[in-house]
């Protein structure tokens, strides 16, 4: 299905004012992911990605057993254009200040001193060196995730780009047996119920495709006795729960706007509904995935 970059445009601004509304939200943050998402969109519209041959694909057989379709690891991307976009970010979150500007300064340095190109940054990100992404936690201990949210946040436009062409190639599985992409073999971030009967949709955590998955079970361990997953709301989150699972212990939150006047964007959704990751953690669940902005 081919973007439709005015509507998602027209979405993107509907929630960022949603989001301007909450309390526990401090606008600077809103209007410095604000700025990224709009920075983000403008590089989707001009994003360039090249596919590989089918043969490098996992066959249809595989992606209906629970195999991905290709894997992070070897993701398509536009690597000239995140690069372009990286330094943009570090000149954003620079202006911005704070911890996530001085990590951006302490990125540049490190870029400017040679210690890796964009290119290697962007490849250690895909291949999930954690070795390496463990040293610049220690390394800056006031913004540990700095890094990783500018090697993420540069990558995703043509990820994104290079998914929603990768998903014409899946086949026909109305809803896969198991709860990662089919695509990717990420974890969700985030789902959502659509259509009066309910289904249920996941937004995957890396490569941003919706899918279909099964809406009684955990997607994270595959857990399907009703008596081991339940969910939680608050009032003060309409519109927002959190299913979790007794099994793994995991969560993830699940957006149900249907019956309410509110816009879905599942990266602004996912800040939006901040307070549910709070009640969660404090009630021993924790997130199968990192925060839509690496946080």
């Amino acid at each position: 299905m081919e973007f439709n970059v005015e509507q998602y445009q027209r979405r993107l601004e509907k929630k960022i004012t949603q989001l301007k509304g909450k309390s526990y939200i401090s606008e600077e943050l809103v209007n410095l992911l604000a700025d990224v998402a709009r920075l983000q969109l403008t590089a989707r519209i001009d994003a360039t990605v090249v596919l590989p041959d089918d043969s490098e694909l996992a066959p249809p057989e595989a992606v209906f057993q629970g195999m991905s379709l290709i894997g992070r690891e070897n993701f398509p991307h536009d690597s000239t254009q995140a690069a372009n976009l990286l330094f943009d970010l570090i000149t954003l979150l620079k202006k911005a200040g704070g911890p996530l500007g001085d990590g951006a300064k302490t990125v540049a340095k490190a870029m400017k001193d040679d210690e890796f190109t964009p290119a290697e940054l962007f490849d250690k990100f895909l291949n999930d060196d954690t070795k390496f992404f463990a040293s610049w936690t220690e390394r800056m201990p006031d913004a540990p995730k700095t890094i990783a949210f500018l090697a993420f946040a540069s990558l995703s436009p043509s990820i994104e780009a290079a998914a929603d062409i990768l998903a014409e190639k899946l086949p026909d599985m109305k809803v896969p047996e198991v709860g990662t992409c089919p695509i990717c073999g990420s974890l969700p971030l985030i789902s959502c119920l659509k259509e009066k009967e309910g289904y249920r949709h996941a937004t995957c955590s890396f490569c941003r495709h919706e899918y279909r998955i099964k809406r009684i079970a955990c997607p994270v361990c595959g857990e399907d006795d009703q008596k081991k997953l339940t969910f939680f709301t608050v009032d003060e989150e309409p519109g927002f729960r959190v299913d979790v699972c007794e099994s793994c212990k995991t969560y993830i939150k699940t957006i149900d706007f249907r019956n309410l006047d509110r816009v879905a964007v599942p990266v602004l959704d996912d800040l939006d509904s901040l307070a549910l990751d709070y009640v969660a953690a404090g009630q021993g669940y924790k997130r199968a995935t990192l925060s839509a902005w690496g946080f």
